[in-house]
């Protein structure tokens, strides 16, 4: 008998971004470190720690879509730091697709086709894509 993989909740997609903009804040002002900690010291005033918990393993998946190429078409390339700007299709996708717990955080993947049906969804809600 299998276990029952337990679901990770959706997100508000705002409380998504300015997490974000927290680990990337704390990049650019101290260096790589633990984005973890970015989220719970830029968060942890106004959400539960179940949301930020929530809120890292989405974008951790979301990292990992785009580092495998899966984001293309709505993600560019910066060469000076090997980063990506990302379109605000895929952090709503992030924000709301299905997404489970696994094994280890690293195993925690959003389902390909899924998240990018999700994508286009918001795409074609902001007339873009």
């Amino acid at each position: 008998m299998s276990k029952k993989l337990k679901p990770i909740p959706a997100v508000p997609f705002d409380v998504l971004i300015k997490g974000h903009e927290g680990i990337i804040a704390d990049h650019e002002r101290a260096g790589p470190g633990d984005p973890t900690i970015s989220l719970m010291r830029t968060l942890h005033k106004e959400q539960k720690p179940e949301t930020i918990l929530a809120i890292d393993y989405r974008l951790r998946a979301l990292a990992k879509i785009i580092s495998e190429g899966e984001g293309k078409p709505w993600t560019f390339a910066i060469t000076e730091d090997n980063g990506h700007m990302v379109n605000e299709a895929l952090f709503k996708a992030a924000a709301r697709a299905p997404l489970f717990e696994a094994g280890t955080v690293g195993q925690v993947a959003f389902d390909r086709d899924q998240f990018l049906r999700i994508a286009l969804e918001e795409s074609e809600t902001d007339g873009e894509a």
